[in-house]
């Protein structure tokens, strides 16, 4: 469960292994007309979703939300030291946030703002993703 902070719900956890990008692929086409993705890679997301309903709060959250996540990607054999290559970020947390709707929140529109960004494993940190969801306590526009 999450950690409270002045009024506040903060959630925190790690969901270990490699993060993938889940990635739209052909269309589905239903009678009516309306166009379903089709999507890769949804493992992935049904861990994260597995992980995340050992640490959503009793009743998902209601109002704004705040987003972190970090993917800590396995450390290449060749020397780099910053991740600049595939997967994009954007494709890696495409699927989570749906994949959380109706656990840590009502919808993934709730989220209002978000931080992503991608490292690589060290002797401090394992290859997954660092989820941290808090309660916007001050949802007015800032200067």
């Amino acid at each position: 469960m999450g950690q409270r902070h002045e009024g506040q719900e903060t959630i925190c956890f790690f969901v270990p292994g490699r993060p993938r990008s889940t990635q739209t692929g052909s269309v589905i086409r239903l009678p009516t007309g309306r166009a379903i993705p089709l999507r890769r890679n949804t493992a992935w997301s049904s861990v994260c979703g597995l992980v995340a309903r050992q640490h959503a709060p009793d009743a998902p959250l209601a109002g704004p939300v705040r987003l972190s996540l970090l993917f800590v990607l396995p450390k290449p054999k060749r020397k780099v030291t910053v991740p600049v290559t595939r997967p994009d970020l954007e494709n890696l947390c495409k699927g989570l946030l749906d994949s959380w709707n109706g656990v840590l929140w009502n919808d993934d529109s709730q989220v209002i703002a978000l931080t992503l960004e991608k490292v690589y494993e060290d002797d401090r940190l394992s290859v997954g993703v660092l989820v941290t969801v808090g309660e916007d306590p001050c949802p007015s526009p800032r200067p």
